[in-house]
């Protein structure tokens, strides 16, 4: 499938799935959208996979984030590497949301140092993008 048809699967799934995720995601695919914005299949199929499980009840909008930011993640840095700039960036832009996301909304609830995995990402792009 194209950027195109992931997306409007995603929308799709938006409408089905309704949830407190859903309303979160529905807005920024359409923007991607309208950017014309790739996506790829592992990226919209992670996607799906977290309107449907976060409706169910069989994950936490946390994880859903957290999950989403790696995949942006890694996803930018192959963009970038192949000299796919723009959608590179978004793909880093929607990872650090993500990962906003995910801090803000854990914090006080788990454990969690999410200054580990900013060292660990950041040396991730550091390393993987530096000349």
């Amino acid at each position: 499938m194209n950027s195109k048809e992931l997306r409007s699967a995603i929308a799709e799934t938006c409408e089905k799935y309704d949830s407190q995720y859903a309303r979160l995601v529905k807005p920024i695919n359409q923007l991607l959208i309208d950017v014309d914005a790739s996506i790829s299949e592992e990226t919209a199929n992670k996607i799906l996979d977290n309107l449907k499980l976060y409706h169910s009840g069989d994950k936490y909008i946390t994880d859903c984030h957290y999950d989403e930011s790696q995949n942006f993640l890694k996803n930018g840095i192959e963009l970038i590497q192949k000299g796919d700039l723009a959608n590179g960036a978004i793909q880093i832009y929607g990872a650090g949301l993500n990962y906003a996301s995910y801090a803000s909304k854990v914090y006080g609830q788990k454990n969690v140092n999410p200054y580990k995995d900013f060292e660990e990402n950041f040396g991730l792009i550091m390393n993987s993008l530096r000349k």
